[in-house]
């Protein structure tokens, strides 16, 4: 059974639920994909508040291409959410707090009550005044992180809910109250849950491809590199990469198009200077994970090429910079070399879990 489904039959079993249709991953508009479940729900948080509900959308997103640092563990540019609403306007605190015992109990009975910490900003300190929790409260200066940014009226408030994993914790859920009034309490409830951290903790593995499900994705990595974040970039590129081809999106000069080519490029650049200065490795790597997500043989040979077509204008940039004794502003301006070249090279992000 699929995480999505044993999710909502957890649901179900205390809820009256009703599920929202997916988007589809690529949008008609400037945004390009779809990076949130809420993109297709604003509306109804007028148009269903009558409706007592709880209603669940699944959905895969895909956030910005090439601006994720991907030195943390937990960012993915392609990664599977879930949305949990209620549209109907009361005091949501017992429901907030029954969903994260829910989820405790039933998917992850190995973390106690405490190792829950529930993180809100202060302006929420009567809010949660009115209950007890066996969850650890942590109140905090309300920020701009805190205030959520809705096209609907009122004033909307995340609520972040982290979980002991390993040596730290991790950010599994986050509530936002929507339209909030401080006078009765009441809101309507938005949130999102991410299936991979969901699988992080059900599974207890220390990273995300090591879930059961990217056995084949990282098997096809392990052969060149056992660093863990060697085989989260490499992976998390690759698939991100393939599913944006697979949606028509190829790489190229302009557009969207050119933010593919970036990501083949910024791919190669890793390969070389993290892991092993060989293209035919990497490829090797791409045909493999390809073939195991079942994309076509057309997509793998546009995206191979596109990893030589990189070496080759690689080379052809540091000979030409060596000749003419090129300054290394005018040479990633003009000829694209990567800050490893100067010998820039990546530093771990930092905290409580990392690599």
């Amino acid at each position: 059974m699929s995480t999505y489904k044993k999710f909502v039959r957890m649901l179900r079993e205390k809820w009256q639920v009703e599920e929202l249709p997916e988007s589809p991953l690529l949008r008609p508009d400037d945004g390009y994909f779809t990076f949130s479940p809420f993109q297709d729900t604003e509306g109804n948080f007028d148009s269903l508040k009558s409706m007592s509900s709880i209603f669940v959308k699944y959905q895969p997103t895909i956030r910005k291409l090439n601006a994720l640092d991907l030195t943390n563990p937990l960012n993915l540019n392609y990664q599977t959410t879930y949305a949990v609403q209620k549209y109907q306007r009361s005091n949501q605190i017992d429901l907030i707090k029954q969903l994260i015992e829910v989820s405790r109990e039933k998917l992850f009975p190995q973390i106690a009550a405490s190792e829950v910490e529930i993180t809100y900003p202060d302006i929420l300190h009567d809010y949660f005044a009115q209950r007890k929790f066996e969850f650890k409260l942590n109140e905090v200066e309300t920020t701009d992180r805190y205030l959520c940014k809705l096209d609907i009226p009122g004033k909307h408030y995340y609520i972040k809910v982290r979980m002991k994993f390993k040596t730290g914790s991790i950010n599994v859920v986050d509530f936002v109250l929507v339209d909030y009034d401080s006078s009765d309490f009441s809101s309507q409830l938005d949130s999102i849950w991410v299936e991979n951290l969901i699988d992080l903790l059900t599974e207890n593995k220390r990273f995300i491809f090591d879930e059961a499900k990217y056995q084949a994705e990282k098997a096809a990595v392990a052969k060149y590199t056992n660093e863990p974040r060697d085989q989260h970039v490499i992976i998390n590129d690759v698939r991100t990469v393939l599913k944006v081809m697979s949606l028509g999106i190829l790489p190229a000069a302009k557009g969207i198009n050119s933010e593919v080519k970036r990501k083949i490029r910024h791919l190669y650049f890793y390969y070389v200077y993290y892991v092993n200065n060989d293209v035919d490795e990497l490829v090797s790597v791409v045909e493999q994970i390809g073939k195991a997500e079942k994309y076509s043989a057309d997509i793998l040979a546009i995206f191979t090429e596109n990893l030589r077509e990189t070496q080759k204008n690689y080379w052809a940039a540091v000979k030409t910079v060596k000749k003419k004794n090129l300054t290394r502003e005018v040479a990633q301006s003009s000829l694209g070399l990567p800050d490893e070249y100067y010998g820039d090279f990546l530093q771990n992000w930092h905290s409580e879990y990392d690599f």
